[in-house]
């Protein structure tokens, strides 16, 4: 069966002009180098040089074979620089997973960040919530995940890399703009704009009123942020939202955030990852931006 060896050891002849002068830039005695040759010829059945005494010519065969040989060689060499840039986390493929609202307001930051360091690395993002996520994660169909905590990680690994606050989302000239914060007995009076159900923002929401006995007055509930942070500005109800998936609308004033509870509504976010040996470098640089970046991106919206 015809190998790369052979196929670089004809390109050299030819590139080389002679079967002594490739042995030389091949490290290979010349009976070595006539042997693989006349191998080549044996298996395809047909003359690849015409030898003279003072040159080599290809055949027709020949000609056919050297640019196979160089397209090939030219195959295997970028697929061996691109496995060796895979191994020092310079380039290669990541999946993330994690839930529409990072994949919306926090990645977009880290991914321009991860390209300008890296730009031979490749992100692929698969959005969905935490318990699909998961899933996809310990299957295999995710090389990363970031999801709020806690959750059962199983045999996963996870990396702390932050905590976020949800807050209260109203206009700007609400009522609760004067308090230092709101408590759950505050939504008595008012109508809630409920996140997804699946969704933790939703569990933990629902949890903080629910522990006080306040049973909210639910106005729509919307599996999209950018809807729901409309709605609120509409003032169709109150939202509760992290601080960082409204901060264009807090920095431009056309919503204010209010802190429930006197000590805010804090939750912890982990990078989640599969106990690899060895640990691969593209995902060792991902783990550690995302550890490095949002961090900031969390206290700048808080």
């Amino acid at each position: 069966m015809m190998e790369i060896k052979q196929l670089r050891i004809f390109r050299t002849v030819i590139e080389v002009g002679s079967f002594t002068g490739a042995g030389e830039h091949l490290g290979m005695s010349q009976p070595a180098i006539s042997q693989q040759i006349r191998a080549l010829e044996e298996e395809l059945g047909v003359p690849l040089l015409l030898r003279t005494a003072r040159s080599l010519q290809l055949t027709p065969a020949g000609e056919m074979l050297l640019n196979g040989a160089r397209q090939v060689l030219e195959k295997v060499e970028e697929t061996r620089r691109r496995v060796e840039e895979h191994a020092r986390g310079r380039a290669g493929l990541v999946r993330v997973g994690t839930p529409e609202p990072p994949c919306n307001y926090l990645l977009p930051e880290v991914l321009v960040e991860l390209k300008r360091r890296f730009p031979r690395i490749d992100v692929r993002v698969v959005s969905g919530h935490t318990a699909a996520t998961l899933g996809r994660l310990t299957a295999g169909e995710l090389d990363v995940a970031l999801l709020p905590l806690p959750l059962d990680a199983g045999k996963l690994r996870v990396v702390d890399v932050g905590r976020d606050e949800l807050v209260a989302v109203v206009p700007p000239d609400h009522a609760w703009t004067t308090l230092p914060f709101v408590t759950a007995r505050d939504f008595d009076e008012e109508s809630l704009l409920v996140y997804d159900r699946a969704s933790q923002i939703t569990d933990l929401t629902l949890g903080f009123l629910l522990a006080d006995g306040v049973f909210p007055r639910i106005a729509a509930e919307v599996d999209h942020v950018e809807a729901l942070k409309e709605l609120a500005r509409r003032r169709l109800g109150v939202a509760v939202l992290p601080a960082w998936a409204a901060r264009r609308e807090l920095e431009a004033g056309v919503l204010a955030p209010v802190r429930l509870g006197p000590t805010g509504l804090a939750r912890a976010w982990g990078v989640l990852h599969a106990d690899l040996r060895p640990y691969p470098a593209t995902l060792r640089a991902l783990v550690q931006l995302l550890a490095e970046a949002l961090p900031p991106l969390f206290a700048r919206a808080a």
